[in-house]
C-alpha cells in the first residue's frame, strides 16, 4: 500500500523563481491573444471573416499573430508539464502516494474550468490541462527517449491532420457529383457560422446572463471540435516540460547556460518563418473549408509556435543574468505565482468589460484598442500581484485549490 505524502505545497524555497517568471510572462501573451476572442463572435475567429479590416487594425492583427498568436498557450503547456515533474519528485522524495493526490488536484482543476466555461467564458483551456493532466501520468516512468517521441508524434497531428483532409476535399472535388454537394455543405456551414456571429453580436452585447451562458455553450461545442488540430499540440508541450525538467535545464541556468544560447540561434529561425506564415495566411485561412491557406498556417502553427516559446525562454534566461530591470523581473514573478488567479481575473475583467451585464461594449473594441487594454490590464495585475503576495502566501484562487486538493484550509496570511 502506498505511504501518504505530507500535505503541503511548495514553499518559497523550493519555487524555481524563472518559472514563476515565464508563468507571468505568458499571462502578458495568453490575455493579447485572447482580447480579440472576448470582444468578438468565434465564428469571425475560426472563418475569414473579421470585424475591423482597415489597415491600421490588420497591422495591429499581425503584430498580434506574429508574436503571440500560437505561443503563450504553448509555452504555458510546457511550464505544466515542469510542474507536473516536481508535483512527482516532491513525492518521491516523500516516499510515494502522490499519483490519487495528483488526480484529486486535476478534478479540482477540471470543476475550476468548468465552471469557467459555465459563468464567464468559452476559451477557458483549464479543462483541456486537467484532462490531458491525467493521461500525463502514463508518462511518469517513460524513458526520455519515449518522452520526446510521444512528444513529436502529437506535435505533428494537427499538422498531419490538416494536410490529409485538405488531401481528402482536393481529391472529392475532383469529381463533379461529389464536388457539388461539398461545395453546398460549406456555403452552409459558413451561413451558419454568420447567424451564429450575428446572434452572438447580440446576446453577448445586451442579453441577459442566462441567453449569454447558453451561446457560450454553443460556442464552446465549436471549440471541442479542435480536438485534433489544438489539443495534441498541448499534449506535446506536457511532454516536452516533462523531458526539460527532468534534464534541470531551468532549474540551474547558469549550468545549462550555452545550451540556451544554442538553443536560442537554433529556433530563431523556424520562430521568425512559422511566425511569417501565421501572420500572413491567419486572416485569409478559413476554418470552415480546408485549403491551401489553412495547411500553411497549420504548418506555422506547428514551427512557429513551439521555436517561438523556446526563444522566448533563452532570452529570459540571458536577462536574468544581467542586472537591468530585476524589479520588472521580480513583478511578473509575483504575477506568475498567482497564475490561475490572474487567469480567471482576466476573463471576470473582460467579461465584465464587454458583455451585456457589464459595460455591454461587445465588439467595439478593435484589435489597436485591445493591445491598449491588453496593456493596462496586465500592468493592474503586475502591480496587485506582487501588493497582495506581500501580505498572503498564496493567490485566492490558489488558496482555494491548494486547500482542495490537500484536504484542508492552507495558511493563507504570511506570519
Amino acid at each position: 500500500m502506498e505511504t501518504p505524502v505530507p500535505a503541503e505545497p511548495l514553499n518559497n524555497q523550493q519555487r524555481v523563481f524563472i518559472l514563476d517568471v515565464l508563468r507571468g510572462f505568458a499571462l502578458l501573451g495568453i490575455l493579447m491573444v485572447n482580447m480579440p476572442v472576448f470582444n468578438s463572435p468565434m465564428a469571425t475567429l475560426i472563418g475569414d471573416m473579421s470585424l475591423w479590416t482597415d489597415p491600421a487594425n490588420m497591422a495591429a492583427r499581425w503584430v498580434i499573430d506574429f508574436f503571440f498568436h500560437g505561443k503563450f498557450y504553448v509555452l504555458f503547456s510546457l511550464l505544466f508539464g515542469i510542474g507536473f515533474y516536481y508535483f512527482m519528485r516532491k513525492a518521491d522524495e516523500a516516499g510515494g502516494g502522490i499519483i490519487n493526490l495528483f488526480r484529486r488536484r486535476l478534478l479540482f482543476l477540471l470543476l475550476i474550468g468548468a465552471l469557467h466555461v459555465l459563468l464567464l467564458w468559452y476559451g477557458d483551456i483549464l479543462v483541456i490541462y486537467a484532462l490531458f493532466g491525467f493521461i500525463m501520468t502514463w508518462f511518469r516512468n517513460k524513458s526520455d527517449r519515449s518522452v520526446l517521441i510521444w512528444a513529436i508524434v502529437f506535435l505533428l497531428i494537427p499538422l498531419v491532420f490538416t494536410a490529409l483532409l485538405y488531401g481528402a476535399v482536393n481529391m472529392a472535388m475532383g469529381i463533379p457529383e461529389v464536388a457539388a454537394d461539398l461545395e453546398a455543405g460549406f456555403r452552409e456551414s459558413e451561413q451558419q457560422f454568420m447567424a451564429l456571429a450575428d446572434r452572438a453580436m447580440h446576446v453577448y452585447s445586451s442579453g441577459s446572463f442566462s441567453e449569454i451562458m447558453r451561446i457560450r455553450l454553443t460556442e464552446y461545442s465549436y471549440v471541442l471540435g479542435g480536438i485534433f488540430t489544438f489539443f495534441p499540440t498541448v499534449l506535446s508541450m506536457f511532454l516536452l516540460g516533462l523531458f526539460a525538467a527532468r534534464k534541470g535545464y531551468l532549474e540551474n541556468t547558469d549550468r545549462y547556460f550555452s545550451f540556451f544560447r544554442k538553443l536560442c540561434l537554433v529556433s530563431l529561425p523556424f520562430a521568425i518563418a512559422g511566425n511569417w506564415l501565421i501572420a500572413t495566411y491567419a486572416p485569409m485561412a478559413s476554418h470552415i473549408e480546408p485549403s491551401r491557406e489553412l495547411l500553411i498556417m497549420q504548418a506555422g502553427f506547428s514551427v512557429g509556435g513551439p521555436a517561438t516559446a523556446f526563444v522566448y525562454i533563452s532570452l529570459f534566461v540571458f536577462w536574468l543574468r544581467c542586472e537591468c530591470r530585476q524589479w520588472l523581473v521580480r513583478k511578473l514573478a509575483m504575477t506568475g505565482r498567482m497564475a490561475l488567479t490572474n487567469y480567471l481575473t482576466q476573463s471576470i475583467i473582460c467579461t465584465t468589460i464587454f458583455y451585456g451585464y457589464g459595460l455591454g461594449l461587445y465588439g467595439e473594441m478593435n484589435f489597436i484598442y485591445g493591445i491598449l487594454l491588453t496593456v493596462v490590464i496586465f500592468a493592474i495585475q503586475l502591480a496587485w500581484s506582487d501588493y497582495w503576495l506581500r501580505h498572503f502566501r498564496f493567490g485566492p484562487f490558489e488558496w482555494a485549490w491548494r486547500s482542495l486538493t490537500y484536504g484542508k484550509m492552507q495558511p493563507m496570511k504570511k506570519k
